[in-house]
C-alpha cells in the first residue's frame, strides 16, 4: 500500500464527518497532497538516478586511484636503491 493510499483512506474517514461545504475545501485539500506526493516522487527518483551515476563515477576513479597507486609502487620497486648510482632519480 502506497502512503498516499493511507492519507487517502484517512480522508474519506474523515469527509463525513464534515459539512457539505467544506467537502470542496477537503477535495482540493486532497488534490493538492496528491499533487505533492506525485512532486516529492519525481524528485525522489531524480535524485535517486543522480545517485546512482555519482556512485558509478566514484567507483571508476577509485579503481583508476588504486591502478596508479599499484604502478607507482612498481616504479619505485625497480629504481635503484643504492645511494651513489647514477641511476637513480
Amino acid at each position: 500500500m502506497k502512503p498516499i493510499d493511507g492519507i487517502i483512506r484517512i480522508l474519506q474517514i474523515v469527509l463525513p464527518f464534515l459539512k457539505k461545504r467544506d467537502a470542496q475545501h477537503l477535495q482540493e485539500f486532497t488534490e493538492l497532497v496528491k499533487s505533492q506526493y506525485d512532486y516529492l516522487m519525481e524528485q525522489l527518483g531524480r535524485f535517486e538516478c543522480d545517485y546512482f551515476e555519482l556512485s558509478e563515477k566514484v567507483r571508476r576513479m577509485y579503481m583508476e586511484i588504486n591502478k596508479l597507486h599499484e604502478q607507482l609502487n612498481e616504479a619505485l620497486k625497480n629504481q635503484c636503491q643504492v645511494p651513489g648510482c647514477k641511476e637513480r632519480q
